[in-house]
């Protein structure tokens, strides 16, 4: 029985219908291999009336604007012939996007959920933060949107092929309207898997809009 961690890499990323293209006919041209993880992003808003709007104007529903909530999807699979346990995989919250509190969830009931609130150095089930009040030392629960990353570990076995399902939410934000680019949209996020066992490619990552 093996051992495997993984960590994620989200990203945002401008992607122009040309290379959309071109990334498309690769995948078609080139049977992928099987990869540990893959990322799946979705803009949840993509339907509303700016995003159609945007629509009309001849670009994409997947441009992120201010407040949107995007949903990332990871799909661990088991790509080896045995059963692995203490299967860890961890994912940063993107820049520019603020988590959603008890958005985190996975499909096994032995799936613990962590946060880290410090760029992964530390984890906790719910991180706290420490505030001087009247000069004493008081610790509370730190705000979700300060969470900088999410990471799930399972206690049980995974069986060869099998899959492990997580995600979360996390909305955009920006400081103003100004700030948005029409042009920013959800590119497939790139995951680089790490393992003292064995060593994977970088999973690729579906998108539906």
């Amino acid at each position: 029985m093996r051992t495997i961690w993984i960590r994620g890499v989200c990203a945002l990323a401008i992607l122009s219908p040309a290379q959309q293209l071109v990334a498309q006919q690769v995948v078609d041209q080139e049977a992928p291999e099987p990869q540990a993880l893959v990322i799946a992003a979705e803009n949840l808003m993509a339907g509303d009336e700016r995003h159609r709007a945007l629509q009309r104007r001849g670009l994409s529903a997947q441009v992120l604007l201010n407040g949107d909530v995007v949903r990332y999807r990871l799909t661990f699979t088991n790509v080896t012939d045995v059963d692995v346990s203490n299967v860890a995989f961890v994912d940063p919250i993107p820049d520019g996007l603020l988590y959603v509190g008890e958005s985190a969830t996975a499909d096994r009931e032995d799936a613990r959920i962590d946060f880290s609130i410090d760029g992964g150095s530390n984890y906790a089930e719910r991180p706290l933060i420490v505030e001087i009040v009247d000069g004493e030392r008081v610790e509370r629960p730190a705000p979700p949107e300060s969470f900088t990353h999410i990471r799930w570990t399972v206690a049980g076995p995974v069986a060869p092929g099998a899959q492990v399902t997580a995600q979360f939410d996390a909305r955009f934000h920006t400081l103003s309207t100004e700030s948005i680019s029409e042009e920013t949209s959800l590119e497939a996020p790139e995951s680089a898997p790490e393992s003292a066992q064995q060593d994977a490619r970088p999973a690729g990552t579906d998108l539906s809009g």
